[in-house]
């Protein structure tokens, strides 16, 4: 993020009059609360407040060019000078929240949450964390609210930017000056282009990488081109200042779901943020006059470290507090405010403004420790397994269980790649026996596949196995954003259809997609509830009939109850905290939340040969249990633990093995 401070001495070596621009601040004031009242959900529909980053990345590509090329036109662009300055600017406060994030959770998470948080701490360390993110973020690896540095993906995105960018522009202007503003013209379609491209393809990567968010720092940087070529007068101010608050508003309320982000919604905030840029270049329009009102420009001032601290502590929140209301968020909104103002004054600014390391030397030195004791930590605790003799044995062995998973399996989970014949599958059960089941699902039959392996062996009976994550075995649906689950159901039809020797067919899921409203007519599409549970619905008795038609004998795994929270962790902090842990789910609230999933199968039951129903055994008692014989059920809220499988195979044996 570069700062109007950084921009006013670029600006006094130029011809504009202006030295400081504070409606800049004011935008960065606005972009950085519409992030926060997002994270810290602090309005009802406030679904796209991470469209904040967006201006963000306009107003940092407009500073940096602005800067770059007055020192280009002038002769006193020095690399080398840069390079220190994003130091000076981005590390100090970068470091202090690194290392406190690390104090903290060095005090409050278990040995498996530790050392997941150092890495994160390294990569956001390194400017990798939006490649770190990107990779780690899925179904059995991280969840949003356990990536404590999320967030520092856009800061990667930046300073990798700031990497290549100086370098490109210094070519540029050496060798093609007369087509300076062209090449950043041409930079800016065709990273756009990448954009649109991967956004269907791989929306991932086209959210968290710099060749497909690169062309929104370019859309800042081509502001000053048009402003050179700009006839200002005051009218034309008012208009383009009201259109750039327009789209940006814009982009807020008109955002869903199922938009593809970044894709064309980003051109709202985008262009939105350009336009502003472009219109309170004269202060004089009545929006650059609103952006630059002192206490919003006070918040733009800190909106660096306010950017930084917002969402470890909402992370931590969301931990350590156990009834995280609106109360408590608006504490946490407010306290960010607090720290930031903090470091803003404590950390950034004596350093920024050379109050201390003013010597290159002695800030490179500083900078080095800084990175230095980061990487200390890291090594210290992976060397020593995340730090366990910060807690007793007994809630060690409970925390533990929160690695207690199957492997991942890659062998058995269905690709566009997967191979059209059976023999490719895995194999379950008793290996010299011809396979007569096939058990297939979404991820959690991949966490039952233990279970049926030996549930399996026990009858003397063997199967194929085959799963895609977040994706129902049902036949004719979709999944919004999962083009290959249509193509999932479809290649385990046509599999039974042609190997009649498959007598036997498991459907395993949570069954949870129809009320997260994500079964759909079309992966682009998103259906409210109740459609999305038709779609469920239709799905299911379509697949059963088909099945059974087939002359197939078909067992349906019934939803697991699940738990409030993820049981290992919250059963080792109960343990810690010598406290009970509120983990159990009521079997009436089971029976409401699947009320749609038993109504299709009390409608559906004659195509069935059974169902396997973990709700019998685990709320027999009126409460839902997470745990026997002292070993958690469940490794999250909702997918079984390896270590439990003899206890659900006993749910298994309930229902009669066929006859081979």
């Amino acid at each position: 993020m570069t700062t109007t401070f950084e921009f006013n001495q670029a600006i006094k070596q130029s011809t504009n009059p202006r030295t400081y621009r504070a409606d800049i601040d004011g935008m960065r004031a606005f972009a950085v609360l519409m992030v926060l009242v997002f994270h810290f959900s602090l309005l009802p529909g406030a679904a796209a407040g991470f469209m904040g980053v967006d201006v963000f990345f306009v107003i940092s590509g407009f500073l940096i060019t602005t800067i770059l090329k007055n020192q280009l036109d002038i002769g006193q662009f020095n690399l080398v000078a840069f390079y220190i300055n994003r130091v000076r600017r981005l590390a100090p406060a970068l470091l202090f929240v690194l290392l406190a994030v690390m104090c903290a959770g060095t005090l409050w998470l278990f040995p498996a949450d530790l050392l997941e948080l150092s890495k994160q701490v390294l990569a956001a360390q390194l400017y990798v964390a939006n490649i770190y993110y990107w990779r780690n973020i899925n179904y059995f690896g991280l969840g949003v609210h356990d990536a404590y540095l999320l967030h520092t993906w856009s800061l990667a995105v930046e300073e990798q930017f700031y990497l290549f960018y100086p370098v490109f522009l210094l070519y540029v202007h050496r060798h093609m000056r007369k087509h300076f503003w062209m090449a950043i013209v041409l930079g800016f379609i065709a990273s756009f282009g990448l954009n649109i491209l991967f956004v269907g393809l791989k929306p991932e990567a086209a959210f968290y990488l710099l060749p497909t968010r690169a062309w929104e720092l370019l859309a800042g940087a081509l502001v000053p081109f048009v402003a050179s070529k700009w006839r200002r007068n005051r009218a034309a101010d008012e208009l383009v200042g009201v259109l750039g608050a327009a789209l940006v508003l814009a982009g807020l309320l008109v955002y869903r779901k199922d938009f593809r982000f970044p894709g064309f919604c980003a051109l709202l905030p985008t262009m939105g943020a350009a336009c502003l840029l472009l219109s309170g270049g004269a202060g004089t329009a009545v929006i650059s006059r609103i952006l630059s009102w002192k206490p919003i420009v006070y918040i733009g001032k800190i909106s660096y470290p306010l950017y930084l601290v917002h969402w470890p502590l909402d992370a931590f929140a969301r931990q350590i507090i156990r009834n995280y209301s609106l109360h408590w968020r608006l504490g946490m909104f407010a306290l960010s405010i607090l720290m930031a103002g903090f470091i803003y004054h404590a950390v950034e600014n004596p350093v920024r403004l050379k109050r201390i390391f003013a010597a290159k030397q002695k800030l490179i030195l500083g900078y080095a420790t800084g990175v230095a004791v980061t990487l200390t930590a890291f090594a210290t605790v992976q060397l020593s397994g995340g730090l366990p003799h910060r807690f007793p044995p007994d809630v060690l062995r409970l925390a533990g269980y929160a690695n207690d998973k199957s492997p991942s399996l890659s062998e058995c989970e269905f690709s566009e790649q997967t191979a059209a014949d059976s023999v490719s599958l895995c194999r379950i059960g008793t290996a010299d026996q011809k396979p007569t089941w096939l058990v297939y699902g979404d991820s959690h039959a991949l966490a039952t596949h233990a279970v049926f392996d030996e549930w399996l062996k026990l009858n003397g009976q063997a199967g194929f196995f085959i799963f895609r994550h977040g994706c129902p075995p049902l036949n004719g649906i979709q999944v919004f954003h999962d083009k290959n689950c249509f193509a999932f159901n479809e290649y385990v039809t046509r599999l039974v259809e042609s190997h009649t020797e498959l007598r036997d067919i498991a459907l395993v899921s949570i069954w949870r997609e129809a009320i997260e409203g994500l079964l759909s007519t079309s992966p682009d599409t998103l259906l409210t509830e109740q459609e999305s549970v038709q779609v469920f619905a239709d799905g299911f008795s379509r697949t059963l009939r088909h099945l059974y038609g087939l002359d197939r004998r078909v067992y349906v795994w019934e939803p697991l109850p699940g738990a409030r929270q993820y049981v290992p962790r919250e059963l080792a902090r109960a343990k810690w905290e010598h406290r009970a842990a509120d983990l159990e789910i009521s079997r009436s609230e089971y029976l409401s939340t699947y009320q749609f999933f038993f109504d299709a199968l009390s409608t559906n039951r004659k195509w069935l040969a059974a169902t396997f129903s973990p709700s019998a055994l685990l709320c027999a008692t009126g409460s839902c249990a997470v745990e026997h014989d002292g070993i958690p059920l469940y490794f999250d809220n909702n997918h079984i633990t390896q270590s439990s499988a003899d206890y659900w195979v006993k749910i298994l044996q309930r229902v009669p093995s066929p006859s081979r």
